[in-house]
């Protein structure tokens, strides 16, 4: 037929032939563009049966519109020759792209998304493929995939509003009851038995295109077609990591479900599939970005000497750490004072653009340590060092500060300063101004008052600021309510204290996470965040604090992330700010935005237990056990009093499947049998290794403590889950959210592994909907 014309089609070349006919390649000599024209033979023609199924093909298909679906352009007849003009597509079958090369898992996880994705579309329409093969498969040069030859399906329920209703008039071929259709390699058990079939076939035998791609050869690969139904419907293939090790645990568990014998095990149909797809495809595309951004700089907290310097990206001109000052005092009680001067430094020091300051909790960790200049420089990746002394003896004191070159060790500027109390303030801005100098920053006038800005000219009152700074980086329950103390007095001395209101705020936010009922301690925190804002609106640790409130306790996400934002560009230094938005990024599920503000966190403060946490804690959420425990036990290694690792770490091995590892986890902590949140996530893991006894006695223990001071509905919640109590779960949670005092913990329902048995009820979708989560 080369060189005939089919209608106004000029035929050009054989493309290829099956069972349902052959197909040309032609040109539309009334449009001018190139289709494939697929025509039926005459002994074909003659069938009133195949005849049937070559219209069927054509108005199944043309029913259809989705860019990864062939596009119908025409149905005809020319000469008693039937024909079907559809999209000519210029590219390889699938089965010819396999024969070329092996091909890596994030291509063939493209190429099965795009195919479930066209299926999804028939199968919501009601109409199912039943020949899906990598020869129905074409891809295009720029990667498009487009699913042909529909002459199989089959409509099996009514047509969708969207698509051709016309459709619904056409006659159907009946497939009589034991009669095989399509090909035998890539058929389901059912259609393989020849009985009745519905659209989780076509899940099965994209799965078995899955499987190819990925493991270079068919889960049921048999001499002949006999031994490869029997296989279809006896045997378990082997793992496709068996073959390609690089194969995702997730993208194993797909394979598996498509696989299933019993299709009431499989995906129902092609759109819960694609769901499955594209998450795994995000989480890998997530995964690359996370190991860009931190594929090095995770270790970079742990190393020493030459190798951690090599490992930052940091630049380190106009850098510098501010070392707690010694305390030389009589009294030991000082020791507070010496601590927060330095921190005070640190926190003008960080309000310059051009000088980038390490964070408080890694320059803090040196305290005690006489490591050596170079050495901190180093690990802290800073090119100055500043370090000194306090002596406070009554009313005077004595402070000497020196600034240090940390490759050589030499001084480049100190000074010795003898004083009043009341004069501390007038030092502090001296050494600020001096340091700035030695740097050869330049300081412009609006930045030079955010620097020298005091908030308080009371010494009295800085003392006990100070003071209260110091127990607040302790970060426990006892240490911020010395710090609150110490914060309520700053203020009574000095009731325009912006700052102390700020750090009261603070640590109201903070014991409201460690209470068993928060609502009084947030309602104090409202009362100090809106007073220190009133004092002076561009406190940055006060805008972070009512982002924090208005995230756990308003429930309101963007005013949250707004707050956040304003905080930032107010202390853009505060690695405890970027710490907290990455935090509530993570917890909004978005991941990848939320590992970037850690990475700066970590620039800030690589020595940061806490921000080390939120980083497994993204991982966790994202469902990457196996960095998520790598990067927990890590925390724990260089923080074993964060008792919050432990729980996550558990969950993490939990999400892996050792159960053991995650009830070990928990029972080797320290002080575990009093902390609330350790035995939910130990009676969670038993629950989950089946050890339902232990599970149930920590449930029952947890019932008998809730009273009017302490509701545990989200804890039980959780432990219900990992009974495999969904029912009793979703009466916990709705519990939760009903109350006044609602648990802080009910936002990460959105994104903790744990809750994913409920996923797909409704009633805990319209819960997530209830709290504003997506």
């Amino acid at each position: 037929m080369i060189s005939e014309s089919v209608s106004h089609y000029r035929i050009i070349k054989k493309l290829g032939s099956g069972g349902m006919g052959e197909v040309y390649l032609a040109e539309d000599t009334r449009l001018h563009r190139k289709v494939a024209l697929k025509v039926l033979p005459g002994d074909v023609s003659a069938s009133h049966e195949l005849m049937l199924r070559f219209n069927q093909e054509a108005t199944s298909a043309a029913a259809l519109s989705h860019p990864n679906i062939a596009h119908i352009y025409e149905i005809g007849e020319s000469n008693a020759v039937p024909f079907i003009a559809m999209e000519f597509v210029d590219g390889v079958t699938l089965r010819q792209r396999m024969r070329t090369s092996p091909m890596n898992v994030d291509e063939a996880l493209d190429v099965a998304t795009q195919i479930a994705g066209a299926l999804a579309v028939a199968h919501a329409a009601g109409i199912v493929h039943r020949d899906i093969k990598p020869e129905n498969v074409m891809l295009r040069s720029d990667s498009i995939v487009k699913v042909l030859d529909f002459g199989l399906a089959k409509l099996v329920q009514p047509v969708a509003p969207a698509t051709d209703t016309e459709a619904l008039t056409m006659p159907l071929v009946q497939t009589e009851l034991g009669r095989v259709m399509g090909t035998v390699t890539y058929m389901s058990p059912e259609q393989a038995r020849g009985v009745e079939v519905d659209a989780r076939t076509d899940i099965f035998s994209i799965g078995v295109v899955i499987y190819e791609m990925i493991a270079g050869e068919s889960p049921f690969a048999a001499e002949t077609a006999s031994d490869v139904i029997v296989a279809i419907l006896t045997t378990e293939p082997k793992p496709p990591s068996s073959f390609n090790q690089e194969t995702p645990a997730e993208l194993e568990r797909i394979v598996k479900k498509t696989l299933a014998k019993n299709r009431e095990e499989r995906y129902s149909n092609a759109g819960d599939l694609l769901t499955d797809l594209r998450q795994l495809q995000r989480r890998r595309a997530f995964e690359a970005e996370a190991e860009r951004e931190f594929g090095h700089s995770f270790a970079a907290t742990a190393l020493q000497g030459e190798e951690a310097a090599n490992v930052s990206s940091m630049e380190t001109r106009n850098s510098i750490a501010v070392l707690p000052f010694t305390n030389l005092s009589a009294d030991p009680e000082n020791e507070y004072f010496s601590d927060g001067l330095a921190e005070e430094l640190l926190n003008a020091l960080a309000k310059i653009d051009q000088l980038k300051v390490a964070a408080r909790t890694s320059t803090f960790s040196f305290k005690g340590k006489h490591a050596a200049i170079s050495e901190i420089s180093r690990v802290l990746n800073v090119n100055t060092i500043l370090e000194g002394s306090v002596r406070k003896s009554g009313n005077r004191v004595r402070i000497t500060a020196q600034l240090i070159n940390g490759a050589d060790g030499y001084h480049l500027w100190s000074e010795r300063y003898d004083r009043e109390m009341k004069d501390v303030f007038d030092v502090q801005d001296e050494i600020t101004l001096e340091v700035v100098e030695a740097l050869k920053v330049k300081l412009f006038g609006k930045e030079k008052s955010a620097v020298l800005k005091r908030h308080t000219r009371n010494p009295e009152a800085l003392e006990f600021f100070l003071r209260g700074l110091s127990y607040f980086k302790s970060w426990t329950r006892e240490s911020f309510q010395k710090a609150i103390e110490s914060f309520d007095k700053a203020i009574a001395l000095d009731p325009h204290y912006a700052s102390a209101y700020a750090g009261l705020a603070e640590s109201y936010t903070e014991v409201s996470m460690l209470s068993s009922s928060s609502e009084p301690w947030i309602t104090k925190a409202r009362e100090a965040v809106h007073k220190a804002l009133d004092l002076d609106d561009a406190l940055g640790n006060a805008h972070n604090s009512l982002a924090i409130i208005k995230l756990y306790y308003d429930l309101d996400y963007e005013g949250a992330e707004r707050e956040f934002k304003r905080a930032i560009t107010l202390d853009p230094g505060s690695a405890h700010i970027h710490m907290w938005y990455g935090w509530y990024l993570g917890s909004m599920g978005r991941f990848d935005e939320g590992l970037k503000e850690y990475k700066r966190a970590q620039e800030l403060d690589p020595l940061s237990g806490l921000i080390d946490f939120g980083i497994g804690a993204i991982f966790h959420w994202s469902r990457q056990p196996e960095r998520a425990i790598e990067q927990f036990r890590r925390v724990i290694e260089l923080n074993p009093n964060l008792l919050i690792a432990y729980s996550f770490l558990a969950e993490a091995y939990v999400e892996k499947g050792d159960f053991r590892s995650a009830i070990a986890t928990i029972e080797n902590a320290s002080r575990a049998p009093n902390d609330h949140f350790m035995l939910t996530t130990l009676a969670y893991a038993y629950g989950r290794a089946g050890e339902r006894h232990k599970a149930l006695e920590i449930l029952s223990e947890l019932e008998k403590q809730s009273s009017q001071e302490y509701k545990p509905a989200f804890h039980i919640a959780q432990i219900y889950l990992g009974l495999g109590d969904n029912e009793q779960a979703l009466a916990s949670l709705e519990e939760v959210r009903a109350g006044e005092d609602r648990s802080a913990w009910l936002l990460w329902s959105g994104v903790d592994p744990k809750f994913d048995p409920l996923r797909s009820d409704p009633r805990f979708q319209e819960l997530l909907r209830r709290i504003g989560l997506p």
